[in-house]
């Protein structure tokens, strides 16, 4: 977990279980994606057998810009206009967590 930019006691206080709380909803989100769009997205690196946050919350990411915010009535047929190669370029500079 990374420091807070405030530095005062209540600061943390109130952030600390903030960062706690989207911990959680990242993490039940992911475990209720469909299997096939979990590891979409995920960086490998020789020896990694298991997911990471970054996986998780990247595939979370990518979830929600194609089912909620992609979605929209209009923004949907703009979208599904667009090559497949180009939604794909477009959703890798969405997603990630950077």
């Amino acid at each position: 977990m990374e420091t807070t930019r405030g530095w005062s006691r209540d600061t943390v206080l109130r952030v600390g279980p903030c960062l706690f709380g989207l911990y959680t909803l990242v993490t039940w989100l992911y475990s209720r994606l469909p299997r096939r769009g979990s590891r979409v997205g995920g960086v490998d690196w020789p020896g990694k057998c298991d997911v990471t946050f970054s996986d998780a919350i990247t595939a979370v990411r990518r979830w929600l810009w194609l089912e909620w915010v992609l979605a929209i009535p209009g923004d949907r047929v703009v979208f599904q206009k667009l090559t497949p190669g180009f939604r794909q370029l477009l959703l890798n500079g969405l997603a990630p967590a950077a």
